[in-house]
């Protein structure tokens, strides 16, 4: 896996082989990184379920001034300060390996605040759904922030929680990527076609 755009453009990430996961292909971060805003300078991000941290790293490479990686498994977490390291952009991250939803709730217990969020959990294991509302709940998220889950096409994803606004959807092969943003101002509203 490759970053595919930004300052380090081009660098190889380690992946862990073996896993029951399914990271998202090139294609999949291409395309969704073409549809998020291209200036990611005030965005604190948050990867949960990280993995290799290849969509977090990506954002640090489009000029995301910070990231916080979280994943339960001890080798993702070896693995994302690895691949930090060897872009030597450690300074601008950090690792949290525990369970996404522990993670959640010390993070909203220390007033943690974030931007840019992505959820891409293993495959059908009804988690998605129960991340976002947690998410949302946890009063993490700055007025429009947004979060990007994405989940396999036999998984079902709601179209709001709470302030948390669907904005649109794409289907790549077996996956959906699903754009949502923080509207706390606002009344949940239909999906718009509309992209971010």
């Amino acid at each position: 896996m490759k970053v595919r755009g930004g300052k380090y453009r081009g660098a190889r990430l380690k992946m862990e082989s073996g896993r029951k996961i399914r990271p998202a292909t090139s294609r999949v971060k291409t395309s969704v990184f073409d549809i998020l805003p291209m200036d990611l300078s005030d965005r604190a991000v948050l990867d949960l379920f990280a993995g290799s941290g290849a969509l977090g790293i990506e954002a640090l490479s489009r000029g995301a001034p910070g990231a916080l990686f979280v994943d339960q498994s001890r080798k993702s977490a070896e693995l994302i300060k690895a691949n930090l390291a060897k872009l030597g952009c450690s300074d601008q991250a950090g690792v949290i390996n525990k369970r996404v939803s522990t993670a959640l709730n010390q993070l909203s217990l220390e007033g943690a605040r974030f931007d840019l969020v992505f959820v891409d959990p293993p495959f059908d294991q009804d988690l998605a759904g129960k991340t976002l509302a947690q998410l949302e709940s946890a009063g993490i998220l700055n007025e429009d922030a947004i979060v990007v889950a994405r989940t396999s096409t036999r998984e079902q994803v709601g179209d709001h929680y709470g302030a948390l606004q669907l904005k649109d959807r794409r289907k790549y092969g077996d996956s959906v990527v699903s754009f949502y943003e923080e509207k706390i101002s606002q009344n949940p509203a239909a999906p718009s076609e509309k992209i971010l």
